[in-house]
C-alpha cells in the first residue's frame, strides 16, 4: 500500500496500472516499507489506472519473480532483523487471474481489512508487554540485592505489578473485542453493516493507540528494573527494546489514530 510520497493517504496513490485487451495489468510505480517483501515470493499490491483517483484502484496478487518486479531492502536499526522492502515496479505485468479486486474495487478491499490488521498489531504489542513483563519478573525473582530477591523492594516490585496489571487489563479488552468481532463476522456473513463497521473501526483504532504506547512504556520500564543486564545486546530484552519502539509508527502512526478517533467523536455528536 505505502508510496514514499503516500503513506497515511493512501487513497490517492501514484502507483498506476494500465488495462490490457487480454484482461491482464501493467503496473508502474513504487512502493515502500511493505513488511517482508524483500523475502516474500508473493505481494499484494494496488495501483490504479489514473494517479491519485480511488475510484479506480485495484487490487493484484503479484509474484516477486515476475519480471518487472525489483526490491530492495530497507533497513531499521532498532530492528535488524525486520525485512522491509523498496520495490519499484516496471511494465510488470499481472495475468487477469491474478488480480483480486478489479478496477474500481480495489479501495473496498484495502479498508475491509484495516480493523482485523489493527487488531492484529495491538496483540502483538500486547505479546510484547507479556514478554517484558514475564522477562522482568523472572529477573527480579532470582536476582539479589542486600541478601533478598529485588522483587521484595517496592521501586523493583511496585512498578511490576503495575505493568503486569496494565498488560493483562489491555488483554482482555483485546480479547473481548475479538469475540465481539468473531460474532458479528459470522452474523453478516462476513460483510458487517457501515455503521457497525464504523464503531468497531473506532474500536481498533482505540485499541491498536493504547497498546501501541503501552509496549514501548512497558518494555523500557521493564528494562530499567533489570538495571545493566535489561540493556545488554544478548538478552530478550534487547529484542523487546527495539521492536517496542516502532509499533506506534506500524499500521497507521499515532497521529493517524487519533485522527480517525476524532472523526468519529465528531460524528458521534452529529448523532445527538
Amino acid at each position: 500500500i505505502t508510496e514514499p510520497q503516500r503513506g497515511s493517504d493512501a487513497t490517492h496513490m501514484l502507483t498506476e496500472c494500465q488495462e490490457n485487451s487480454d484482461g491482464s495489468l501493467t503496473i508502474h510505480g513504487e512502493k515502500i516499507y511493505n513488511t517482508n517483501a524483500p523475502v516474500s515470493k508473493w505481494a499484494v499490491v494496488y495501483a490504479t489506472t489514473e494517479k491519485n483517483n480511488w475510484k479506480q484502484m485495484a487490487q493484484i496478487l503479484v509474484n516477486t519473480e515476475w519480471e518487472g518486479w525489483n526490491c530492495e531492502r530497507v533497513g531499521v536499526p532498532w530492528v535488524p532483523r525486520m525485512k522491509l522492502g523498496h520495490e519499484l515496479f516496471k511494465d510488470l505485468k499481472a495475468p487477469k487471474e491474478y488480480i483480486l479486486g478489479p478496477v474500481g474495487k480495489g479501495r473496498v478491499h484495502l479498508f475491509e481489512g484495516l480493523v482485523s490488521e489493527r487488531i492484529g498489531i495491538a496483540c502483538e504489542d500486547a505479546a510484547q508487554s507479556w514478554g517484558a513483563v514475564t522477562y522482568a519478573a523472572i529477573y527480579a525473582n532470582l536476582r539479589k540485592q542486600f541478601e533478598q530477591p529485588i522483587i521484595k523492594f517496592q521501586g523493583v516490585g511496585h512498578l511490576l505489578t503495575e505493568y503486569w496489571s496494565k498488560t493483562t487489563n489491555m488483554t482482555l479488552a483485546l480479547l473481548k473485542f475479538c469475540e465481539e468481532y468473531d460474532k458479528k463476522m459470522e452474523k453478516y456473513q462476513g460483510h458487517i453493516p457501515a455503521a457497525i463497521n464504523q464503531a468497531m473501526v473506532a474500536s481498533s483504532s482505540q485499541l491498536k493507540y493504547e497498546a501501541a504506547i503501552l509496549s514501548e512504556r512497558c518494555c523500557y520500564e521493564m528494562a530499567n528494573l533489570m538495571g545493566g543486564a535489561g540493556v545488554c545486546d544478548n538478552t530478550l530484552m534487547h529484542d523487546l527494546l527495539g521492536v517496542s519502539r516502532i509499533q506506534e509508527i506500524v499500521g497507521g502512526t499515532r497521529q493517524i489514530q487519533q485522527y480517525i478517533l476524532s472523526r468519529a467523536l465528531r460524528q458521534m455528536f452529529k448523532m445527538l
